[in-house]
């Protein structure tokens, strides 16, 4: 018997009695009073009740790989999840494992110590975010790689939503926004033969419970507790981000899928300046391509951008 079947018990917050759980797991009372205490040290708030029995009063905010597979409604992603204490970088370890892990294997960490975005820039990851990768070995040709980054970002998007309310606008090509502040980055990394997709990992960093005293006010960045003034359920939203995932993936390459990233855009009527292997351009952006290429009206021209960094320009510097 694992602690995880205790917390299936539990997850409701509605009390259960001892006696219930043993008789349905088959398992002694003193077997159930054990895996209590072992949640309890692990920060989980049992009530107990000598009439009523436990409850589950406070879920601590921490990792549990067995609290998120009890939300999770995926069919294939994150079957393998694992949840680390500290690491690198979460991209890293799933560099590591992924010739021979399989298609959705899901890895977490609470903190990673050489955490990277876009451009090998450094990300900082304290405790309280979702710091996550994901392993995918989707049958597409190199060439139509970027529909991981659009299908994750939109689902994403979604999640965040769907379990704070909050609109998270996407940002091209990898970062979405809140009020113009960066909440998450996303780094897809490829591997592939020839022209065939080997495998990509998707690296996820969102800020959600996260301390916004040691970020800087120059990286713009802000929270989803400091947003909405309250934690939120890492867990929860976890599950919830996987799901989307697994269903955006599924609509990879499809019309729908560019419309929904494409209307989810906070960059579209933007004026930016694009820094890429071509040069440097300040324009408007006019519309997303279907490839994900972004259309920068530059003066008299219209460049067609499929990668590179792109600055939001606020009203004095766009002038």
């Amino acid at each position: 018997m694992a602690s995880q079947e205790i917390l299936g018990f539990l997850v409701s917050g509605e009390w259960v009695s001892g006696e219930e759980m043993a008789t349905r797991l088959g398992v002694s009372r003193a077997a159930i009073w054990k895996q209590i205490r072992s949640l309890r040290k692990r920060g989980y708030g049992i009530e107990s009740s000598t009439k009523r029995g436990y409850r589950l009063a406070k879920r601590p905010d921490i990792l549990d790989a067995g609290l998120i597979r009890l939300g999770l409604k995926t069919k294939w992603l994150a079957k393998d999840l694992r949840c680390l204490s500290e690491v690198t970088s979460t991209n890293e370890v799933a560099r590591s494992i992924a010739r021979d892990a399989a298609s959705g294997t899901v890895i977490l960490a609470e903190t990673q110590t050489r955490g990277k975005g876009r451009l090998s820039r450094s990300w900082t990851s304290p405790p309280g975010g979702i710091w996550m990768s994901l392993i995918l070995k989707p049958k597409i040709p190199l060439a139509g790689a970027y529909q991981i980054n659009m299908a994750v970002s939109v689902a994403v998007s979604k999640a965040i939503h769907g379990v704070t309310g909050l609109a998270a606008g996407i940002k091209w090509p990898n970062d979405l926004l809140i009020r113009e502040k960066k909440i998450c980055g996303i780094l897809t990394e490829v591997s592939a033969e020839m022209d065939q997709l080997d495998y990509a990992i998707v690296g996820l960093g969102i800020n959600v419970n996260v301390d916004l005293s040691g970020f800087s006010e120059e990286w713009r960045t802000t929270t989803l507790s400091n947003e909405l003034g309250h934690d939120v359920s890492r867990s929860e939203l976890i599950s919830r981000i996987l799901l989307e995932i697994e269903e955006a993936l599924e609509m990879m390459g499809s019309r729908e899928l560019h419309e929904e990233w494409r209307s989810r855009s906070v960059t579209v009527g933007k004026r930016v300046r694009i820094s890429s292997a071509s040069g440097e351009f300040v324009g408007e952006v006019m519309d997303l391509a279907v490839d994900g290429a972004l259309l920068l009206q530059s003066g008299e021209e219209m460049k067609r951008v499929l990668a590179g960094d792109c600055i939001h320009l606020r009203p004095l510097e766009a002038a």
